[in-house]
């Protein structure tokens, strides 16, 4: 049996060809992949607030305007390493999938486990980047925490006015706020204060199935069907069915989200709550920003993430594992609301 341990460049060049996990809302608000040379991760922040053009005299000297003021933050993330054994009973059994009688090598069937646990462990640091991501789409902020690490609060400042709780005959309750509840001109009214073009709204299934009773927001998505431009979406065996467009209201494609995730105690967890609208717009230009891995084995690495395989001496066992230094960075923050409707 082979059991030499694959190296960290070998595990890097199987997990590039391994399927990639797109999670939804970080893929399509968060494209952008930087990658840090350093433990921290240093982001600018930066005031694009425009003026207008002062007036002057033909013959007067220009005035000096005063230039994009930037201030830079730093941080230190928080590692993720999700973990798994490589058990070598399962390399002498016939594995699933595989023919009858066994068809692979013991080093083979080692192989292909080695190959399962890097495919669950990016799908694991995938979906804590898709949790992070729409932390910042819900509130303009991050909180990180986790054993060994102290809380802190990435806060990107978005306006405290992008973010509202709709109460009392406001509520998009398609019963009881009939005559005085109005979500098309919500999206509206929340869009204008958004510093892009919102282009996007991302619906929990709660919110939208009170969305779709009114009847303003039945007929219009009764003309989109009718022209027959109203469809569901395939973003790929992993994650498709938990992502559906709509269709189009005024100038937003409306989505509905259904993504979830267990928690510790292994309970269903939805990325968007009930009730929940985002708005956004893909101007928002966010980063998955990482930051280098500090390794005693191989000093620092420059990558979004560190995959090793080692036999611990104490046990013989094996292991997988792969770390990462993540957080999502919206570049403009303001580019983004939320609106809670019940």
């Amino acid at each position: 049996m082979d059991i030499s341990l694959k190296d960290t460049a070998t595990l890097l060049g199987v997990k590039r060809r391994l399927p990639i996990f797109q999670p939804f809302l970080l893929m399509m608000f968060f494209p952008i992949e930087k990658v840090f040379g350093t433990k921290y991760i240093d982001f600018d922040e930066i005031d694009e607030r425009l003026k207008l053009a002062p007036f002057v005299a033909p013959k007067v000297q220009g005035q000096i305007m005063r230039k994009e003021g930037m201030v830079t933050k730093r941080f230190s993330p928080a590692y993720v390493k999700p973990k798994h054994d490589v058990d070598l009973e399962q390399t002498i059994e016939r594995q699933a999938g595989e023919s009858y009688g066994g068809s692979l090598s013991p080093a083979e069937r080692r192989d292909a486990i080695i190959v399962d646990n890097l495919k669950r462990e990016d799908a694991s640091i995938k979906y804590r980047m898709e949790w992070m991501a729409t932390q910042v789409l819900l509130k303009g902020m991050v909180t990180v925490s986790g054993k060994d690490y102290p809380t802190q609060i990435v806060d990107f400042e978005r306006d405290a006015s992008l973010t509202e709780i709709k109460v009392g005959e406001a509520t998009w309750d398609p019963v009881a706020n009939a005559d005085t509840a109005d979500p098309l001109q919500d999206l509206e009214d929340m869009a204008t204060l958004t510093d892009s073009p919102v282009t996007d709204v991302i619906m929990d299934r709660l919110a939208f199935n009170d969305f779709q009773k009114f009847p303003a927001v039945r007929e219009l998505l009764n003309n989109q069907l009718n022209q027959g431009i109203v469809s569901d979406i395939d973003l790929g065996p992993s994650n498709g069915e938990q992502v559906q467009l709509k269709g189009n209201v005024n100038n937003f494609r409306i989505w509905v989200y259904t993504g979830y995730y267990h928690d510790d105690d292994d309970n269903k967890v939805f990325f968007i709550p009930d009730y929940t609208v985002i708005l956004g717009s893909q101007a928002i230009e966010g980063v998955q920003a990482y930051g280098a891995i500090m390794s005693a084995s191989s000093g620092m690495v420059e990558s979004s993430q560190f995959p090793r395989d080692w036999i611990d001496p104490n046990t013989d066992q094996e292991y997988t594992e792969t770390q990462s230094a993540p957080l999502t960075i919206p570049k403009f923050q303001n580019s983004s609301a939320c609106l809670t409707v019940r």
